[in-house]
This record gives structure tokens, sequence and C-alpha cells, in this order.
């Protein structure tokens, strides 16, 4: 009965003892403030740099065609091989053209010999005129052949010319420089005027088409008009990188010299070309390719990491620490990503803002926390790919 009541005096005793720690200190029983990663928002200028789907195209693409018909006699070029301009790659058996020419020369001398003539009836007939020794019938009648004769020596002249263009006609020269494709008529053919022989392609230069889509070049404009893009169609300073299917790089800069100034209706994009000098031909017609657009600069962009940019019903979000260290959220519109992963905050943010990037599970808006302020990333190229 006495260690029973010992008992219960011990127990209210450490009862009405406090709380003690190791060290026979109160414990704090406070919650401990979270420390979260964040980064303090700085503007920076961002290169960017669009990436497209492209295809290689000869800059000049011309059929090679026979102006006039005959026996195809020669092929003067290796299929495939380079030409320059005014090369003769085919000829065509000329005899038909030479006699037409030769007829035609001969009517011309016919004609000529009468013009002649009819010069030198009408001067007679004039000074005799004066004279009152022919009537003036006769002198008009002398002045129509003289006209007419004039009139016929102009046209046999220009059928002269006609033959001979036909006969030069038929050496059919290259109209461009480039590479050949092969023949579409062999030696030995009979031919008909306008039938295509061959076609030539010029490769140096070269174009790559490429096609944006309306939203992108909206989203462009868009962005100029607010001032946040420098220069974005200054033909001057937007170049391109041509990337081939293995992922190297073609070691020559492009520029882009043309925007389609209208929109294709079946597919919603604008057609673009850049031009790159091709000396070595390793740019090919038909080749398909990734083109980079580069030469533009977002303007004080907001980069955000990735990881701290959320998604809610209302759209994207962010937790921002504010001036009293508690979080609240605040929805953002996002633009274009950089390489590194991180977002370009198009609205929403301001420079100065600090951003929570680590830690988001344990905290929620409304929340007391300790800012870990980590640097951002120095990569500024933001790109966008199609």
């Amino acid at each position: 009965m006495l260690l029973k009541q010992k008992m219960y005096v011990l127990a209210a005793v450490l009862m009405m003892l406090p709380a003690c720690n190791e060290n026979n200190e109160p414990t704090n029983t406070e919650p401990q403030i979270p420390v979260v990663g964040a980064v303090k928002l700085e503007p920076q200028n961002v290169p960017l740099s669009f990436e497209f789907s492209a295809r290689a195209q000869g800059s000049k693409e011309t059929e090679v065609r026979a102006r006039v018909g005959g026996i195809l006699l020669k092929r003067n070029y290796i299929e495939g091989s380079a030409v320059k301009e005014g090369d003769i790659l085919f000829e065509i058996d000329p005899d038909q053209y030479q006699v037409a020419l030769d007829r035609a020369e001969a009517n011309m001398a016919q004609v000529e010999a009468n013009l002649k003539n009819a010069e030198i009836d009408w001067a007679r007939k004039e000074k005799l005129a004066k004279d009152r020794i022919v009537s003036e019938k006769a002198l008009d009648d002398a002045r129509a052949a003289l006209d007419s004769y004039k009139a016929s020596y102009m046209q046999a002249k220009a059928e002269v010319n006609a033959a001979k263009l036909n006969l030069d006609y038929t050496k059919v020269k290259a109209p461009i420089s480039g590479i050949t494709s092969m023949e579409a008529q062999s030696e030995g053919s009979l031919i008909s005027a306008n039938g295509i022989l061959t076609s030539i392609t010029q490769l140096d230069p070269i174009y790559v088409i490429f096609s944006a889509s309306e939203n992108e070049i909206l989203s462009l404009s868009n962005m100029v008009e607010r001032g946040l893009i420098r220069n974005p169609y200054n033909k001057s300073e937007i170049f391109a990188l041509a990337k081939f299917s293995d992922g190297s790089t073609y070691n020559k800069e492009g520029k882009i010299n043309f925007i389609n100034p209208s929109i294709d209706e079946s597919t919603g994009t604008i057609k673009l070309r850049a031009v790159f000098e091709n000396p070595e031909q390793r740019l090919r017609p038909g080749q398909f390719l990734r083109l980079a657009m580069e030469g533009l600069t977002r303007i004080n962009a907001l980069l955000v990491p990735q990881e701290a940019v959320m998604q809610s019903g209302a759209g994207s979000y962010v937790y921002r620490i504010n001036a009293e260290g508690k979080v609240e959220s605040v929805n953002v519109r996002t633009g274009l990503v950089a390489p590194d992963g991180s977002w370009i905050i198009d609205d929403g943010l301001n420079p100065g803002d600090v951003i929570v990037t680590g830690g988001l599970m344990k905290i929620r808006p409304g929340m007391s926390v300790k800012a870990q302020i980590e640097p951002q990333s120095a990569e500024s190229n933001a790109q966008t790919q199609q």
C-alpha cells in the first residue's frame, strides 16, 4: 500500500516538471521555416534560334528544249557533269535549215536588185518631172514601185534573219551554268521543236526552302510590336545554318533572302527561303535538312527554370516569394524555351522577382520560407523546333 502511494506521488512530480532537452534546456516546439531553392530574375538579351524541317532546291532549274525539230546528231556533254552557260550541249541536223537560209538569201538578193532598179527609175523620173517631160502619174507610179520594193526587201531580210536563227538553233546551248541531268532523247532520235532534251540545275548558290507556322510568325510580329525582338525582318541580320541528317552542320553560313507575303491556306504556313554558297556541291537539290534561323534577339527576357513552372486548370503558374518572405502563386505566360530548359516568360513576372525552383512539394501559398538564391544559367540561346 505504501509503495503504491509513492508511485502516485512520483508520477505527479514528473508531470509538473518542464520538458527538458539533453542539455537540460526547454525544447523549442515552434515549426521550422523551410529553406527553398530560388532564382532572382534579371533581364537578359537572348539570341534566338528557330529550327525547321527544310529541303534543298537549286537556285535555278531550267529545262533545255530544242527550238527546232530534226534528227539529233550529237550530245556534247557527259550526263551529270557541270556545264557553263553557252556551252553547246546538243547538235541537230542542220542541212534543211542551211538550205532554207540559202533560199532566203537568194530571194533577198533578187529583191535587193529590184529595189536598186526602182531607186534609179524614181530618181530619173523625178528629174524629168521637174522639166515637165513625164506626167505626174508616171512619177507616182515610180514612187509606188520604189516603196513596194523597199517593203519586199525588209521582208526578205527578215526571212534571212529567221533562217539564220533556225540554223543557229540546231546547236542547242546551255541557258545557265550548272549540273546536267540525264538526256531525255538519245542520239539519232527525231525530235520536235520545243521537245525536252535535258535539264540543268544551278547548285552554287543553292536554296534551302522551309515553312514557318502562321502562329509562329504572328508571335514574332507581336513581340516585335512590343519591342521584345530586335530587327526580325532585317535580311542583312537574319542568317541560317543547315544541318544534315547525321547532326553535322554545313560549314557555310546562309542568309534568309525571301519571306513569302502570303499564307498557304492548305497548311497555314508561310514559306521562307535561305541561300547558301555551295562551291563543293555538298548540298544537293531534294536533300532533306534541318535549318536553324538565327540572328534575332529577344530583348530583356526573363528566364525561369522549367521545373519552377507548374500547370493548373487556369494555365501556367509559379511560386514567387514576396517582400515579407511568403509564398504566393502567380499566373504566367510562357514563350520560347532555352536550350538549358528554361522558359522565357512573356507575361506575369517582373525583374527582381524571386521565384521558387526547389522544394516545391513542401510549400504552399501563404507559407513563410527562406530563399537560397541560386545563380541563373549563363546559357541564353533560345530555340523552338518544328
